[in-house]
């Protein structure tokens, strides 16, 4: 999804006239019509997927705006894992149902460090789970896009 600056732009102008704040990525999700579209895509790439996994994890705000939509068109239980040092009333680092195999959504991998976070997150609490893959929305921003074995070797799961 590489954007222009002018059609940058006009993704952040709201129906009212209004602009959305943030950064790129951000804004794009805040936009209700590019989000369902990312959400349709997700679904779709995700189907071939769908009877390998019983849950979605995420982390973030870009990952809660589209996951709960992508988890109820698929039939799929939800795991929010919160960011390391996040203020919150819970005592849980995580929350949803325990899965036996899961994937993770997110919007880009760059370093890999929300991944590994997600990963060892769930791994701690439920140490038999199994993460079958990870899933980037935002593929052209992805550290992997031109070479999807190197997140086997980096992160030790698939690059869906």
């Amino acid at each position: 999804m590489t954007t222009s600056f002018c059609e940058q732009l006009i993704n952040r102008r709201t129906e009212d006239g209004g602009w959305l704040q943030g950064c790129d990525h951000t804004t794009m999700l805040l936009n209700p019509k590019i989000r369902n579209k990312i959400i349709f895509q997700c679904v779709n790439d995700l189907k071939k997927y769908s009877s390998e996994f019983d849950a979605i994890a995420c982390c973030g705000t870009s990952g809660l705006l589209i996951v709960p939509q992508i988890t109820e068109i698929l039939k799929k239980n939800i795991i929010v894992v919160r960011k390391k040092n996040e203020k919150r009333y819970s005592p849980f680092q995580y929350e949803g149902v325990v899965p036996k195999n899961y994937i993770i959504v997110d919007d880009l991998i760059c370093s890999g460090s929300t991944i590994k976070h997600i990963l060892n997150t769930i791994r701690e609490d439920c140490p038999r789970t199994n993460c079958i893959g990870v899933y980037s929305f935002m593929k052209d921003k992805c550290a992997y896009r031109t070479n999807n074995s190197l997140c086997k070797r980096d992160l030790g799961i698939e690059y869906l």
